[in-house]
């Protein structure tokens, strides 16, 4: 349904007040109860989902969320804490899904767990995830960009060709390419990560379509988290721009970029159930005005419904290319 022009000025006000700060992340996981609607997965969007689940307040302003008012309750649960976790009560607790990859594993296959709902995901689908039912509803804009330390011997731009010798080896200290001398500690994240899915594929079209081997000195590290990075004068790793306006001590470099979507992936029979249509569909509460304000509130942009022009609640299994936001 197409917003009014009320409820499209009243969504711009708030969003305006939520985006001048952006809200500081919970990371306590929900009590687990019977008919919850589980989530798990990606932890580039874990924060924008719990917001949507249960509001958030910046600037004094409270933004309530979905569970404000529904009957059942929208719970996530983050990609990192203690494991393993119990999802709903009653249930054997599980190793707690780390990224998008984890996540979507849980709703079909060998990791089949009937106790999750939903799964958060900063890459689109796989063909094995296509092939077993699965479809992603996109809801959100992000980037990704490099980013190093605030202080750091990389230059201030750094280009696509660049980013390929930094993560094959060919390219090891700043100085070949205009930074301060100082030996390369290229960063990627766990295996597993959507935001690693991406970054590879990027890597490789970069490469001319050709896989990058990446070199022994890529360090592995938790998606995300910018204290490996801001620690060390010399490291580099992909980052979310959405994820990177809540960081602290790291900076984002200039040249490449790329821009995704950002989706929530459920199995194809509920496609067709009320909880999809309430929560993630395109007149769902993700894709209101409401919602808006909250995944504005967690550093993204909010896609805009068909109505609108774009692809917001549109279930797909092909990666999301119109990024028409709100």
């Amino acid at each position: 349904m197409k917003r009014t022009k009320v409820s499209l000025l009243l969504t711009v006000a708030l969003a305006g007040v939520l985006a001048a700060t952006i809200a500081s992340p919970a990371s306590a996981d929900p009590t687990p109860q019977p008919k919850d609607l589980v989530g798990v997965g990606s932890d580039t969007t874990e924060y924008a989902v719990n917001y949507l689940a249960d509001g958030v307040k910046v600037g004094g302003l409270y933004s309530p969320g979905y569970n404000a008012s529904a009957g059942a309750r929208l719970v996530s649960f983050n990609a990192t804490g203690t494991t393993p976790v119990v999802l709903k009560s009653g249930t054997v607790a599980v190793t707690r899904p780390n990224g998008s990859g984890a996540g979507k594993a849980t709703l079909y296959g060998a990791g089949l767990n009937t106790n999750v709902n939903f799964a958060r995901s900063s890459s689109s689908l796989s063909a094995a995830e296509v092939s077993a039912g699965l479809w992603q509803v996109p809801f959100a804009q992000d980037g990704l960009k490099l980013a190093t330390a605030t202080t750091s011997n990389a230059p201030a731009s750094i280009t696509a060709a660049q980013l390929v010798g930094i993560y094959n080896g060919s390219i090891s200290n700043w100085n070949q390419i205009g930074g301060t001398a100082g030996v390369i500690v290229p960063m990627i994240p766990q295996t597993g990560s959507g935001t690693r899915t991406v970054f590879v594929a990027q890597l490789q079209a970069a490469n001319g379509g050709v896989a990058v081997t990446l070199a022994s000195t890529v360090v592995e590290v938790q998606e995300h988290d910018a204290a490996p990075v801001a620690a060390n004068a010399n490291a580099v790793a992909p980052f979310s721009t959405g994820r990177a306006k809540s960081a602290t001590g790291i900076k984002l470099a200039g040249g490449w970029s790329y821009t995704r979507a950002l989706y929530n992936v459920v199995r194809q029979a509920d496609l067709s159930t009320a909880w999809f249509t309430q929560v993630f569909g395109a007149d769902g509460f993700i894709c209101s005005g409401s919602g808006q304000a909250l995944i504005e509130a967690a550093g993204f942009d909010q896609l805009a419904v068909p109505a609108d022009g774009g692809a917001c609640g549109v279930p797909t299994q092909a990666a999301t290319t119109n990024f028409t936001v709100n």
